[in-house]
């Protein structure tokens, strides 16, 4: 493992708002929050995001973007140049992509977490406590960078981490460089590769207006995808919560089959 410094970059997907989906919407209607909300953190070793941004530069003229343009994965419509996009990333050499993915309508604490600020804590707890596992098993410390969240002050995810800290977890506290900077993926371009990363992952999860999913993007970034030996890949680099689970099973019966194969140390 290259250096003792590795960055995290993190983008969001997904609302936190708890309003279903109505049943008799007209397809290409959208109405409702989304069934599910996820963090996505891309992780490179200190000193390599010359490199990357520039492979970003190049790939963003490809599909007709200049170089001062913010590359929003929202904006991105083409399916072709989504692909390339996610095939970049997982090309870029050494990068790991942790990501995690709750299903808000069969998380069994749905109740409790029906509070906006609730529901993106917890998946905040689940992504820190892979990013400090990334960290312990390479023994580097992990520096993140999240993007700036809408309606989320910066000073309530430190108030947050602060607060884990004094409570039992599983995060392996030394192996995470803190405080954790927030950021806007126009300021910090490290961050649009991240967003790029959550849309791929998002995508196969969220049903789209018509009410499909799409799982293509995401084949492409699972060489990228972070797994210990010996672990499944759904508890470490695509954490998908609850699983297992029959409504999650019954909604995403391809995710079982993802997460067989190799493992990416």
């Amino acid at each position: 493992m290259r250096g003792d410094l590795w960055h995290a970059y993190v983008d969001e997907s997904g609302d936190r708002g708890w309003r279903p989906r109505p049943d008799d919407l007209e397809p290409g209607q959208r109405r409702g929050s989304s069934r599910i909300f996820s963090l996505t953190a891309i992780l490179l070793p200190d000193g390599s995001q010359t490199q990357y941004l520039e492979q970003w530069m190049r790939v963003g003229i490809q599909i007709g973007r200049r170089p001062s343009d913010v590359i929003h994965w929202q904006n991105v419509r083409a399916p072709g140049q989504r692909k390339l996009l996610s095939s970049v990333v997982a090309g870029m050499p050494g990068i790991q992509v942790i990501s995690v993915v709750l299903c808000k309508w069969h998380l069994p604490n749905a109740e409790a977490l029906r509070d906006p600020g609730r529901l993106y804590n917890w998946t905040l707890r689940l992504l820190i406590e892979r990013l400090s596992w990334f960290g312990e098993r390479n023994q580097v410390r992990v520096a993140s960078t999240f993007s700036q969240v809408k309606g989320m002050p910066p000073e309530r995810l430190q108030s947050y981490l602060l607060r884990l800290r004094d409570i039992e977890t599983q995060i392996s506290w030394p192996f995470l460089k803190l405080p954790p900077r927030i950021d806007t993926p126009a300021n910090r371009h490290m961050l649009q590769i991240a967003d790029t990363a959550s849309g791929a992952v998002y995508a196969a999860f969220e049903w789209d207006d018509y009410g499909f999913t799409e799982q293509s993007y995401l084949q492409l970034l699972r060489p990228a995808l972070w797994r210990r030996s010996g672990r499944p890949l759904w508890k470490d680099g695509l954490k998908y919560g609850p699983w297992p689970n029959e409504g999650c099973l019954a909604e995403h019966g391809w995710f079982d089959d993802f997460c067989q194969g190799g493992d990416s140390e």
